[in-house]
């Protein structure tokens, strides 16, 4: 009896295979056809057999979003799946931190066997960088099972990973002379040793290619040893010897990604499970998958989809149609929305868009997202003025303003033309529209409120565009940064600011809520009014505090640790921050992570501490954190201070033109005015006199009608003596008073420094340095210490140069020998 369909697996090939359970990554990497599936299928049945826990996922597209979604969707059920549900696929190292976090203390306490299939198909560098840091990670119960026709780790990541990573080719996986005899009996044919030897050497352990082989020989007592195509030995093997009606099924079983018996038979529209029965029963391309749906193997997918492709037109709609309208019927939206626009059924397609108020969006869609309304016969598009609004909303997301802008006027021709509405829905998506085009006037306080008043006065609920657990702030750890356009309008955009949220708290359930009290903060931190500023920090943290505003909180944290500076006290949330020790639950979003690094970087900047500074403020190779488009000015002038604080003055001029551009679209006027001051201070650190003191006078105007002081002050070690000679000037007051900031700053880092990182800086001098830094504590001149030590005088000016540098002394203060002193008193 002939059993062509049953699975061979030889006793080297489950040798092979138990090395799976001791490895913490397995790569089983061969070209199409070699059983790679198949395989780990089959250890992984024996494996669920024993208890073990299972999950699968298999690769659809070469999206990264989608690729996230399939493994939020693999680790549903469980605390970890939930977690993973607020992240998106991490693209920086902070992410994948906090990623791998979530990984260690949620991962369920017993082996779980995590299988991803077809990774050839993915076109993401960063899953691959996500499964390697999950690999190098190496969590004793995770076994990560990964497979692809290609190289999935280059090889310094093999090297790197070590025993980490068990690696299977298609030479483990090829058949073997005695295997493919084994094989061959075991299905219930009587080959000759020549026939034999003949397949093995034309099909060199191919298993597809031999299984296809095996049908041929079985029905017409031949081997195709010369065929050229594997996939005209399909086409002729298993799909033109068929009926008409299993040949349609067939097509139709290589269209979707998954299927089941029951949605081929909805598309085909007559009853026919008799025939997709027969047909899965002797077809071993078709697998079925551990979710109960059925999946063709790549192979017979290419040779179905070019066969399909064949057929007339109308037909391939009618059956497109069919799908999409399934997939509706089963809830399954997303999926609908692309056989439907195949099949030109808009008035199925915008029935569905209006189901999905969350809608995440497959790549592909955004390819069609114009496409679709520019389609639809106006008459269908009037009935669905819901859809319109949700398709423009991501219209915006995916920064596509110029024909978001052209469907409004389709939006509100919906709207109207629409008679079946009552008032109160018209008003609710007019309500709703205002909220979308508040978005296009960013960062005009005034301008977004006008929108949001209306919209406010329309609704007669919350708003479906907005949402509470969004990062009001853009990941920008200052809401000056973002909204401060011009110079000359510091005070009125905090009036603005204050005006203007209250209204918005009330239609977004208190989004962003502190950030008017702590506009008000920074712009009294920014004029250098250290002691005002405490009141409306403290109502700013207490407004974010309650109503769960992490993004406000930080920047609250970020002014206090600038605050914290002038009056000498050494901040411990910038510590927590640096080493992420923070009250931030892992579980929220990454990206403010990144926001914490800009604090932390910035701060340890100001206090000459670099060597606590992220490194990806700095490194400039493009592979920086992300954050959100609006808050990149903020990233730009916290990574200019840090290159400032590290001596890279080159660097940051180099920088300079990219940053400053990054201020314009929205006009990031107090972004534009630190990039401007530390462009003078890069010119002083190389000795520029005439560059710096042409970008000092630019600062100053710039900075002169607000008072905008802090900038300045902040880097008065290097501009000490321009602002000297401009306090003479035509910008005097705004020169003086960041000198006299800045000899207050100096003063409180120098008690940090010498209270903090005293005993540490003592430790590293030489004994020979020791006493000469006692002697110069004690009040002795560089001449008496030369006679005491007989050494000459510029010795000992080198050897203090050299004490002040370990010490983290500013070698420009006026007061070094005092500071010095100190930190002996300190220590």
């Amino acid at each position: 009896m002939k059993r062509l369909n049953n699975l061979y697996y030889s006793k080297r090939i489950k040798e092979l295979l138990a090395e799976l359970q001791t490895a913490g990554t397995t790569l089983v990497v061969a070209p199409m056809g070699y059983g790679k599936t198949l395989a780990v299928q089959y250890f992984l049945q024996e494996q669920e057999r024993c208890g073990k826990r299972v999950l699968r996922q298999s690769i659809y597209g070469a999206g990264a979003e989608a690729f996230w979604q399939g493994v939020c969707h693999s680790w549903r059920g469980t605390e970890l799946g939930a977690a993973l549900l607020q992240q998106s696929l991490p693209a920086d190292a902070n992410a994948k931190t906090l990623v791998l976090e979530l990984f260690r203390q949620l991962l369920p306490q017993e082996p779980v066997y995590w299988f991803i299939d077809d990774l050839h198909l993915l076109e993401s560098s960063e899953v691959i960088d996500f499964l390697f840091a999950l690999s190098k990670a190496g969590f004793a119960d995770l076994h990560l099972l990964l497979v692809s026709r290609g190289q999935i780790f280059d090889g310094s990541r093999l090297l790197e990973l070590g025993r980490k990573v068990f690696c299977l080719d298609k030479h483990d996986l090829a058949l073997q002379r005695d295997e493919l005899a084994e094989y061959s009996s075991r299905c219930g044919l009587q080959l000759t040793a020549q026939q034999l030897d003949a397949l093995h050497e034309a099909c060199e352990g191919w298993f597809s290619v031999t299984y296809l082989n095996f049908l041929n020989y079985d029905r017409y007592q031949r081997f195709c040893l010369d065929t050229g195509s594997v996939y005209e030995m399909i086409a002729n093997v298993l799909l033109r010897p068929l009926p008409s009606e299993q040949q349609r099924l067939l097509l139709l079983m290589g269209q979707p990604e998954e299927f089941t018996p029951e949605q081929v038979a909805y598309a085909y529209g007559t009853s026919c499970r008799e025939s997709v029965g027969r047909l899965l029963e002797c077809n071993a391309f078709i697998i079925r998958l551990a979710n109960g749906r059925l999946r063709c193997h790549h192979m017979l997918k290419q040779a179905t989809r070019h066969a399909f492709g064949l057929l007339p037109e109308a037909e391939q709609q009618m059956y497109f149609r069919r799908l999409g309208q399934w997939y509706a019927q089963q809830k399954e939206y997303e999926e609908a929305l692309d056989w439907l626009y195949r099949g030109r059924d808009f008035d199925g397609l915008l029935a569905a868009v209006q189901q999905l108020r969350d809608w995440s969006m497959h790549p592909q869609h955004r390819q069609h997202l114009f496409d679709w309304l520019c389609e639809c016969p106006p008459e269908i598009l009037w009935q669905y003025p819901q859809a319109v609004l949700i398709i423009m909303r991501r219209m915006f997301s995916l920064n596509m303003v110029p024909e978001m802008l052209q469907v409004k006027e389709w939006y509100v021709t919906a709207l109207e033309r629409n008679t079946a509405l009552s008032q109160r829905e018209r008003d609710n998506y007019y309500g709703e529209l205002e909220v979308i085009l508040s978005f296009l006037a960013f960062n005009s306080i005034t301008g977004m409120s006008e929108h949001h008043r209306r919209a406010y006065k329309l609704l007669s609920g919350a708003p479906q565009t907005l949402s509470k657990q969004g990062i009001w702030t853009f990941g920008a750890p200052s809401v000056l940064g973002m909204y401060l356009r011009t110079g000359c309008s510091l005070r009125q955009t905090v009036e603005d600011m204050q005006e203007c949220m209250p209204p918005y708290y009330l239609l977004s359930g208190w989004h962003g809520a502190g950030a008017a009290e702590l506009t008000e903060a920074e712009a009294l931190l920014l004029q250098g009014r250290i002691d005002e500023m405490d009141m409306p920090l403290q109502k700013a943290y207490y407004q974010a505090e309650k109503h769960g505003q992490e993004c406000i909180t930080i920047c609250c944290d970020f002014l206090e640790m600038q605050r914290d500076l002038f009056r000498g006290v050494y901040s411990s949330k910038a510590e927590a921050y640096s080493r992420h020790q923070w009250q931030l639950q892992p579980w929220k979003q990454s990206m403010l992570l990144n926001t914490a690094d800009m604090c932390a970087g910035f701060y340890y900047a100001l206090l000459g501490k670099p060597e606590y500074i992220p490194s990806w403020l700095t490194d400039g190779n493009g592979q920086q954190p992300s954050v959100l488009y609006p808050a990149r000015p903020c990233r730009n002038y916290i990574s200019a201070q840090c290159l400032l604080a590290q001596g890279q003055y080159t660097e940051l001029l180099v920088r300079w033109s990219d940053w400053e551009q990054e201020c314009r679209p929205y006009s990031n006027f107090l972004c534009l005015l630190y990039l401007q001051v530390q462009r003078a201070a890069a010119f002083a650190g190389r000795g520029d006199v005439t560059s710096c003191r042409a970008s000092l006078k630019q600062a100053l105007a710039m900075a002169e009608a607000d008072k905008l002081v802090l900038p300045l002050a902040q880097n008065i070690a290097l501009l000490r003596p321009y602002l000297e000679q401009e306090a003479q000037g035509e910008c005097s007051a705004a020169a003086a008073a960041a000198l006299h900031l800045g000899q207050q700053m100096e003063a409180g880092r120098g008690q940090i420094m010498s209270a903090r990182f005293a005993e540490a800086g003592l430790q590293e001098l030489t004994e020979q340095e020791l006493q000469i830094a006692q002697l110069a504590a004690a009040r002795h001149t560089n001449r008496e210490i030369a006679q005491r030590l007989s050494l000459s005088e510029g010795t000992i000016k080198q050897y203090l140069n050299k004490i002040f540098a370990k010490l983290q002394i500013d070698a420009a203060a006026k007061n070094k020998r005092h500071q010095l002193e100190r930190f002996f008193s300190n220590s």
